[in-house]
């Protein structure tokens, strides 16, 4: 493909997703915010390739808004794909309204624009969040209906809705493809996102949670994205999705991966129900004295002492694809941190 049009190029995922894109030689128009922080999508290209600058510099970037059908337009002109995996991410109960709204409206925006446009291939970057609850015991999968329950977070609803608008667009005509990625582990902003997990170990962290959950490494969710859209055989995996896990983990576990990794000693001291109970008010008091986002909230509490496994082998069965086991994803990400700190 000659031209992809990407959004959330400034995220974790986006950044390596650029990079994997400017590597493979394809063009690439990367949306961005006007105000967008850039340093670490070059952080990431540094990390990895030795040519990072003239990779960088041979990105398109573009100044709009999902919420401005208008400004994405120019843009997406003579794209072969569109790759979505911008989202605004928050389990603050105060945000649930302008979550649903921008996750929603700017996907029914790009779906719209790519039908009208005629752009031959659309992936939507979605997340496990949007899948169905695991039942009997059996791991999540593709075919997990999603329910809606007062348990779900805005974040979850907003990822299923937006499914829906890609569903939608596909009934229209679109030929798309949908990811839903668990748990991404990667670096990046050591202060967002699964990479603060890093940071918060390196720091002593004394406590693990009960639950457990899916990972993934951010590189193979780069990987598999591209050879999907890149598949010679597209016809076989168009207007389906795809889970992507490589392994479940308690919590614990990873903690300890990670403390390993960083040559920190491992959490040993269990955070029990009533323990995240109070941490999540005794967060949202401290937000509301301080006006920053909470660290702990419902949602994020009640998640921490769950286990949902998710199967993430479609994929695997489905196009020449493996996983890159998570002990090693763990320590090549220690490396990096420790090389940063």
């Amino acid at each position: 493909m000659s031209r992809i049009f990407l959004t959330g190029g400034t995220g974790m995922l986006g950044a390596h997703l650029l990079l994997d894109l400017t590597r493979n030689g394809s063009g690439v128009c990367a949306l961005k915010r006007r105000n967008s922080d850039l340093q670490w999508v070059r952080k990431v290209f540094a990390w990895y390739a030795p040519d990072a600058g003239q990779l960088f510099g041979s990105i398109e970037w573009v100044e709009g808004d999902l919420l401005e059908k208008e400004s994405l337009r120019e843009a997406m002109a003579g794209a072969d794909a569109v790759i979505h995996a911008a989202a605004k991410v928050s389990f603050d109960p105060g945000d649930r309204e302008v979550v649903l709204y921008e996750n929603i409206e700017g996907t029914a925006n790009l779906v719209d624009l790519a039908l009208e446009m005629k752009i031959p291939r659309f992936c939507q970057v979605s997340s496990v969040a949007a899948l169905g609850n695991q039942e009997s015991g059996l791991p999540v999968n593709e075919n997990f209906s999603w329910k809606n329950d007062r348990k779900r977070s805005a974040y979850s609803e907003s990822k299923f809705q937006s499914e829906m608008e890609v569903w939608r667009g596909i009934e229209e005509g679109l030929q798309a493809i949908i990811v839903n990625p668990s748990v991404i582990l990667g670096p990046g902003n050591w202060h967002n996102s699964s990479p603060r997990l890093f940071h918060a170990v390196y720091k002593g962290m004394k406590f693990y949670t009960s639950g457990g959950t899916g990972f993934v490494d951010v590189r193979d969710v780069s990987k598999a994205i591209l050879q999907l859209l890149h598949s010679e055989a597209w016809e076989s995996v168009v207007n389906q999705r795809f889970v992507l896990s490589a392994e479940n983990l308690a919590y614990r576990d990873l903690f300890g991966q990670i403390a390993v990794a960083l040559q920190k000693p491992q959490p040993t001291l269990p955070a029990n129900q009533l323990l995240l109970q109070l941490g999540w008010r005794a967060s949202r008091l401290a937000s509301a004295i301080t006006g920053k986002q909470p660290s702990l909230t419902r949602e994020t509490a009640n998640s921490a002492g769950r286990t949902t496994l998710y199967d993430g082998s479609k994929i695997t069965r489905t196009i020449d694809f493996a996983y890159t086991p998570v002990d090693k994803t763990i320590q090549e990400i220690g490396r990096i941190f420790l090389d940063e700190n």
